[in-house]
């Protein structure tokens, strides 16, 4: 019974240091954002009703407009949905 204590214990020390080293850190940037990201999505009102006003929403929109006016100056295409979609968020 002593030898099984002292297994479980060792096991749990080996989860804890598996645990700690899985974590992420300050140094470790990537890891940071991404564990922040998932947060962030995470304690967002996904089903709310006024997603309007959700700043990742907001952004995302303003990623996929700046998308469509660099193609319409690169490439001629999508000036009139770049355009369209520019007045609709400026309301």
């Amino acid at each position: 019974m002593f030898a099984s204590l002292i297994v479980l214990f060792v096991m749990a020390g080996f989860f804890a240091i598996l645990i700690a080293a899985i974590s992420p850190t300050k140094s470790d940037g990537a890891a940071l954002s991404g564990y922040s990201a998932q947060m962030r999505a995470a304690s967002r009102q996904v089903y709310s009703p006024t997603i309007a006003n959700d700043p990742y929403v907001i952004d995302q929109w303003e990623k996929s407009i700046q998308a469509l006016e660099r193609a319409c100056r690169d490439s001629g295409e999508y000036c009139e949905q770049a355009q369209q979609a520019r007045r609709s968020i400026n309301r």
